[in-house]
């Protein structure tokens, strides 16, 4: 039997958990009940599982035939601060809506988290023929990785521990895919991200009188047209470089010059040793050399390293699409643009060889297909048997297969921290 037909054997049940956990979402840090959950549904699989503080839940599948490879499949689990809408884009299509006020899966983790629970029934229903082993991720706190490195609580307790991976399969449902396409790229899925937050502080004053003040506007105003001019002069024209300023604030009334100004935005790349690291040296430059051409001062509330993009092996992206195209069809299996927002997933890939999937579910006839992280995102649930799929069927192929380059460790993970800037917290994240 396909594993496809296994999977749609658990289709109620997939949709019925991606409904509950819609219904009961958590924000990052505060997944809890979520995680109980998702343990009480292994533990029923007869799947054994570690819950590692401030990481997740990590567990094990070992196939019946032996083998030294494993394979490490990750859902993200946390919700978003969103206030849910009644309805998605069309009246009267949602299937379900967030009990929690303020709060919503708005990013499609509670479809992920269903995926994989769907896939483990399959790999579960197939043990005695999984050559090696099988690890199922279910990752807290994604949607603030950038700030507090939470997914790398579960690189530590695999570090410490000395779990072999080999390889690591992710899915994200995308709202702008046509439903139903599995999109595997045998490069950059998504962008890296430089985060900034800066304050300028001058001198106040009297809106009549400009020459006894140092305004930190138009110091800003300045920044912000070297920021424009930064991606020309100094940026590879054939590299992805894209940047905006998101936070803007400055002065309380029309005649008084402020005392203060604060900016805050974001940069995002596929090249983070080139591009990010150009753009944040050069900005940094043009802040303070600017700053002190109009007698002010600035601060670095937040200066983040550049994060590393989530891009795929070429290899095993081509070994996914060939394996779950048979599973599903070869004609919803292809490649899609890649997406400029960030993910933690990132940080597998640089560890580990392996692909990231953007399944599709924009469907205008179930009002499917409002932005990410918008109060009227929703899913198609007739995708995810589809997700399910393709992560039990990458697990199962890879394991046995022989003609993809090795797998393993690509960096060390103390390696990890240091490109996060997080390298004093290794003893912390080695709960020592």
């Amino acid at each position: 039997m396909k594993n496809f037909e296994i999977a749609k054997k658990y289709e109620d049940y997939i949709i019925e958990m991606r409904r509950y956990f819609h219904e009961n979402p958590e924000l990052s840090g505060k997944e809890d009940k979520t995680l109980e959950r998702i343990g009480q549904e292994l533990t029923a699989m007869g799947i054994e599982y570690v819950d590692v503080p401030k990481g997740g839940l990590l567990a094990k599948i070992v196939g019946g035939k032996g083998g030294e490879k494993a394979v490490m499949l990750r859902a993200d689990v946390d919700a978003l601060p969103v206030q849910e809408t009644p309805d998605n884009l069309k009246p009267g299509m949602r299937t379900c809506i967030s009990k929690v006020p303020g709060v919503m899966h708005a990013c499609g983790h509670d479809g992920h988290i269903a995926m994989l629970l769907g896939a483990a029934k399959v790999l579960t229903e197939r043990k005695d023929e999984i050559e090696g082993t099988v690890y199922l991720c279910f990752e807290r706190s994604e949607e603030s990785s950038s700030d507090n490195g939470n997914v790398a609580y579960i690189f530590a307790y695999i570090e410490k521990e000395g779990i072999r991976i080999d390889s690591v399969y992710g899915t994200h449902l995308l709202a702008t895919a046509p439903t139903g396409h599995v999109a595997i790229n045998d490069g950059g899925m998504m962008a890296g991200v430089f985060v900034f937050e800066v304050e300028i502080e001058g001198a106040g004053g009297h809106g009549s009188r400009p020459d006894q003040a140092n305004n930190p506007m138009d110091a800003f105003v300045a920044i912000y047209q070297r920021m424009q001019a930064i991606r020309v002069a100094k940026i590879n024209p054939f590299e992805t470089c894209t940047y905006s300023i998101g936070l803007l604030q400055g002065g309380q009334a029309w005649n008084v010059i402020p005392q203060k100004l604060k900016f805050a935005g974001n940069m995002r790349t596929f090249d983070r040793d080139g591009v990010g690291m150009t753009f944040r040296r050069e900005l940094e430059k043009a802040i303070v050399d600017i700053c002190a051409a109009y007698d002010c001062k600035a601060t670095f509330n937040r200066w983040d390293l550049p994060g590393y993009g989530t891009v795929n092996d070429p290899a095993h992206a081509r070994f996914a699409r060939k394996v779950i195209a048979e599973e599903v069809g070869a004609d919803c299996v292809g490649t899609w643009e890649p997406w400029m927002a960030s993910e933690s997933y990132a940080d597998y890939l640089l560890q580990w060889p392996g692909v990231f999937v953007f399944l599709g579910m924009e469907n205008e006839e179930k009002g499917v297909g409002a932005a990410h992280h918008n109060q009227a995102f929703d899913l198609d649930e007739d995708v995810l048997v589809k997700g399910a799929t393709g992560a039990a069927t990458y697990a199962i192929e890879y394991l046995k297969a022989t003609d993809l380059p090795k797998g393993g460790r690509k960096i060390a993970f103390k390696e990890v921290l240091k490109n996060k800037g997080l390298e004093a917290k290794i003893p912390l994240f080695y709960g020592e």
